[in-house]
């Protein structure tokens, strides 16, 4: 056989084997990842806010949502992208949220913010 040819085929070898070894690499980091995890919430846009007569809607479409009569007012409302996904209720401290968006960290928020205002004794 041709020396350059033994060259060539033991390179086409030799590369075909680091492939394998980093699709194996990627396969093996995808395992390790945990997968019922939700990715991180973006928190661009976010908006904490007293809600409105104009938010009585979004605040019954909340309360649908969770299952839940809507809060009484006074109401805080958190708002991601212009769209309300939780709110506190100041009265007695009762929250409602979006069961399909990530708020855990929101509702934390709204109660830090609810206390900054001192409008909040319900925790």
């Amino acid at each position: 056989m041709h020396p350059q040819l033994s060259i060539a085929l033991a390179q086409s070898r030799h590369d075909e084997f680091l492939s394998r070894a980093a699709e194996r690499r990627r396969w093996l980091s995808r395992d390790r990842q945990p997968q019922d995890q939700a990715p991180a919430p973006s928190w661009a846009g976010l908006t904490l806010r007293l809600a409105t007569g104009a938010d009585r809607a979004a605040l019954t479409r909340l309360a649908d949502l969770d299952e839940a009569d809507r809060p009484t007012e006074p109401v805080l409302l958190g708002v991601v992208s212009d769209r309300p996904v939780a709110a506190l209720s100041l009265h007695d401290g009762r929250v409602i949220a979006d069961p399909f968006v990530r708020t855990t960290e929101l509702v934390e928020l709204l109660r830090m913010r609810a206390g900054q205002l001192g409008l909040h004794q319900c925790s």
